[in-house]
């Protein structure tokens, strides 16, 4: 444990012997299941796991040993303050016992300020700008935050990252984790007897903070794919009453978790959650979006590859065209070209507790470039999403003169695309700079990457 004394702020240790993983969410019990599986021969891991939406379902099928801690409290503000004081109460002890060196978490309130209180430096993921309250209760003690480069620093500053020394940048989305994941290869819908195509369905997060109130959009939708019958339809859902709701319409509802993502085996993967839509884009699933409230950044960046409304027809429609074999391998292809030039969050978090116990200094890694890797970078940062020049200097980290040549260069060579709107001029990278990225990436890890 680290050894600043009581009261101090936690600081990153010199080594790592064990490190501690606390999941409130079913995201992060899947996120962090590879992390584990990477580095259980290197570190002990103590796992606490809060009792809410098949958390310890999914941490069970996976082989995983967890301590349950605590619950949702609702939506209700006093009972989510009693339900706070009740996890801290149990964690506490259970964290002095064990001694970690290391806390890894989404962003869970009650881990991160026990972490603070016992002096446990401890690592975050941000993905949600919306629940500003949330945020600002964990942010600002996080000695390390991952975070996807479409933030801008502004964004992470009001929601509680005020030290740009704590951010770890990565491409594309949290879900990242699922990029090249080995998945099981039995079809769980196979065992259901359920009759292909499957469009699987997951409802909308209802205890969610940020969540207004209920709109049946999603409910609409899964009877008119239901009506039109070229499709099964199968449903996880999140609470009592959403099980009701799609109990009553006959089609397939799961009452427990998959070891895989449930979308692996899904033809189509229809929703209002927001993860598991990610999820099914970076695995190359047809999906489409049922978002009815404001979204996160993610899910805006995610809208601008996937289809989306809040109209029944119009999202059964969508579904439809998904069925269709073309149609599907469209997408597919599209989003495999995308998912190419995204990080695979676990890995780069893997590998940053890998260099403090080697004692390598992360800086090591800012030595000059060369001209390759230039050009790999500005490719790299316009790879998700349009940029302004402005935003791909900071990105690349260079200056005005040397990107305006470069651009030229990665233009007249078919890898960066010039969009000009009202706004003013963007770059995205075209689908041959995300294949050369690919290939530069295969190169690079083969010839520099530790075994």
């Amino acid at each position: 444990m680290n050894s600043g004394g009581p009261g101090a702020a936690p600081i990153e240790p010199t080594k790592v012997r064990k490190i501690w993983v606390a999941m409130s969410t079913p995201f992060q019990a899947n996120f962090f299941a590879p992390l584990i599986k990477e580095l259980k021969k290197e570190f002990e891991f103590v796992v606490t796991a809060r009792d809410h939406d098949n958390i310890q379902q999914i941490l069970r099928a996976k082989g995983i040993d967890y301590i349950p801690v605590g619950k949702h409290g609702g939506r209700e503000l006093n009972l989510k303050l009693e339900a706070y004081a009740d996890t801290i109460r149990l964690l506490a002890p259970i964290i002095q016992r064990e001694k970690p060196d290391l806390l890894l978490t989404e962003r869970w309130p009650e881990a991160v300020r026990t972490a603070f209180g016992l002096n446990i430096p401890s690592w975050t993921i941000f993905y949600d700008e919306r629940e500003k309250h949330v945020n600002q209760m964990v942010f600002p003690l996080a000695t390390k935050v991952f975070v996807p480069r479409f933030y801008t620093f502004q964004e992470l500053y009001q929601n509680g990252v005020i030290d740009p020394e704590k951010v770890v940048w990565f491409n594309g989305f949290h879900t990242g984790y699922l990029k090249g994941a080995e998945m099981d290869q039995e079809n769980p819908y196979t065992k259901l007897k359920v009759k292909p195509p499957v469009v699987f369905v997951r409802p909308e997060p209802e205890f969610a903070s940020f969540f207004p109130n209920h709109r049946p959009v999603l409910e609409r939708a899964v009877e008119q794919v239901q009506k039109r019958g070229n499709a099964s339809v199968v449903v996880l859902p999140r609470t009592e009453n959403q099980t009701q709701r799609y109990t009553k319409m006959g089609v397939q509802v799961l009452d427990k978790s998959m070891v895989e993502s449930p979308v692996v085996h899904a033809d189509v993967a229809l929703g209002a959650a927001e993860t598991m839509l990610m999820e099914a884009f970076t695995l190359g699933k047809p999906v489409v979006s049922a978002i009815y409230w404001e979204p996160s950044r993610p899910v805006i960046e995610l809208h601008k590859y996937v289809p989306h409304s809040t109209d029944a027809l119009e999202l059964a429609g969508y579904v439809e065209n998904f069925l269709d074999v073309d149609q599907s391998k469209a997408f597919s292809q599209k989003a495999a070209l995308l998912v190419q030039s995204m990080d695979n969050p676990v890995l780069l978090m893997a590998q940053e507790i890998r260099l403090l116990n080697r004692g390598r200094k992360v800086e090591a890694v800012l030595k000059r470039r060369s001209r390759m890797e230039t050009f790999v970078d500005i490719i790299q940062a316009a790879a998700l999403q349009p940029l302004r020049p402005t935003h791909i200097m900071k990105a690349a980290n260079i200056s005005y003169n040397e990107l305006r040549g470069i651009i030229e260069t990665l233009e007249r060579r078919g890898l960066l695309k010039e969009e000009t709107t009202l706004g003013g001029k963007y770059y995205q990278a075209t689908p041959e700079g995300l294949r050369l990225l690919q290939d530069y990436r295969y190169v690079h890890a083969r010839l520099f990457e530790e075994a």
